[in-house]
Parts: structure tokens; C-alpha cells; sequence
């Protein structure tokens, strides 16, 4: 048998031996890796676009936070103007002897400081939890701006009204209604009468803005403290480049020096 024919036949032999193998072995193998490989990158599609969404949603989220505590912080001058008004309809309906209607413009009063103090624990609330939340964005969060140094004194209000009150109550005929719509439910949160409304309101309003300001201070302090690492890291990069320049300005100095040598050593004949 030729050499040629011998090749043949054993190139034949081997394709017989190895098509089978490469079918049933290599071939299934083959298609399950490309069939996994297809199946995790599936998978890694739908977390990246399960992951967008929730950005997305948390993005929103956060902005309607700031949106309302915004639209309700820019109500609450509204708030104790309307109480300050009152007070003042209460005084001339106490200077007019007038029992009930006197006691009617102190639970509107009562009514818009509470209020007040609720709207500034809604404002807290959201604030502490867009705090909570904010890093979990990838992207840079909406602001959360709010001037509370504007905030209206409203501790001044709550003072004025029991220093209007204070009269009545020495005042045998006021202090007869009084009794009788003391215990009479008012309709804003966290109070339960007349008569606590009007114990309670100065302690609750400085607890609730002393609330507001604590969160709005530790931010700020966070803010800044996050701003002077910043500029450390500023600072130290800074200090990397002016050294890595005036290395680099070094070897530059160097090297020129040497080819001045070398180029003088040719002109004079010398070996360098």
C-alpha cells in the first residue's frame, strides 16, 4: 500500500472515530454552554433593567418628597397668620363680653397651630427619610432645600394665646363656657380637647421645630464634613500631580543635560 493511500485511509478512519465523539460528545456540550451563557445574560439584562426601575421609582420618590414638604413649608406663614387673626377676633370678642364667640376664635387659633406643629413634623418625617434613602441612588439625588431660619415664631403665637386666655379664666361668665367646651374634641391631630390644645401647644411646637431643626443640622454637618474630605482628597491629588510634574520636569532637566555632554564630546573629537 502507498503512503499517499495509507494517509487516506487513516484520515478516513480518524474522521469515522471522531465525528461520532464530536456529536455526541463535544457538540451537546457545546450547545449547553452557549444555551447558559445565553440564559445568564438574560438574567443579567433583567436585574440591570429591574435595577433601572428601581432607581427610577426611587428617584421620583424622593422628588415628590421634596416637592411636597416644599408646597407645605411655603403654607405654614399661612398658617399662623390665620392663628394671629383669630387671636385677634378672640380679643375684641372678649372686650365685646362675648362668651362663646370669644372661645370659638380660640379654637380656630388652636386649630391652625396644630396645625402648624403637624405640618412641621410631616416636613421632619419626609426629610428624615429621603436622608435615609438618598444613597441608594446611583445618580445625584434632588435637593432637598429649605430655609427654616424663615420658619414664623410660632411659639410667640401659641405664648400671645395664653396670655389672652389667662383673663377669661379669671373672668367668672368666660370661665363657665369655658368648662363647658374644654373637653370638646377639636379636629387636628394630637390633641384631644380645648383644654390641652391650649396646656400643651407652646411645649409641642418648640418639641416638634426643635425636631426640624436637629435633622436639618445634622445634615448640614454631614454636608460639610463630606465637603472637607472632598477637598482632602482635592488637596492630595493636587500634591500628586505638582510632584509627579516636578519629577517629570527633573528627568527632563536631566536628560538634556546629558545629550549637552554627549553633543559636546562629538564636537571636541572625544569619545562620549
Amino acid at each position: 500500500m502507498k503512503l499517499s493511500e495509507f494517509i487516506v485511509y487513516f484520515v478516513f478512519g480518524l474522521s469515522i472515530f471522531i465525528a461520532p465523539v464530536f456529536i455526541f460528545g463535544v457538540l451537546p456540550t457545546w450547545r449547553t454552554n452557549r444555551e447558559a451563557q445565553k440564559e445568564a445574560r438574560r438574567q443579567r439584562e433583567a436585574t440591570q433593567r429591574q435595577h433601572e426601575a428601581e432607581q427610577q421609582w426611587l428617584h421620583q420618590r424622593l422628588l415628590s418628597l421634596v416637592n411636597e414638604s416644599t408646597t407645605i413649608f411655603q403654607n405654614l406663614p399661612v398658617e399662623i397668620d390665620k392663628a394671629e387673626r383669630a387671636l385677634s377676633d378672640a380679643e375684641e370678642e372678649f372686650a365685646d363680653g362675648a362668651f362663646s364667640p370669644f372661645w370659638a376664635a380660640i379654637e380656630r387659633s388652636v386649630t391652625h397651630l396644630a396645625q402648624f406643629n403637624h405640618d412641621i413634623k410631616q416636613i421632619t418625617n419626609k426629610f428624615n427619610y429621603y436622608e435615609s434613602e438618598k444613597n441608594k441612588l446611583d445618580s445625584a439625588p434632588p435637593a432637598f432645600r429649605l430655609n427654616i431660619n424663615t420658619l414664623p415664631d410660632a411659639t410667640c403665637t401659641a405664648d400671645r394665646m395664653r396670655s389672652i386666655v389667662r383673663p377669661a379664666h379669671k373672668d367668672p361668665h368666660f370661665a363657665t363656657i369655658y368648662e363647658q367646651r374644654r373637653t370638646s374634641q377639636i379636629l387636628v391631630e394630637g390633641f384631644t380637647s380645648l383644654g390641652q390644645a391650649i396646656d400643651e401647644m407652646s411645649y409641642r411646637l418648640e418639641s416638634s421645630i426643635g425636631a426640624l431643626e436637629k435633622s436639618f443640622s445634622g445634615s448640614i454637618s454631614n454636608l460639610a464634613a463630606s465637603n472637607r474630605e472632598n477637598a482632602r482628597e482635592i488637596t492630595a491629588g493636587v500634591d500628586s500631580v505638582r510632584g509627579q510634574l516636578e519629577s517629570d520636569a527633573k528627568s527632563r532637566r536631566d536628560h538634556e543635560a546629558r545629550e549637552r555632554v554627549m553633543l559636546d564630546n562629538i564636537q571636541r573629537r572625544r569619545k562620549p
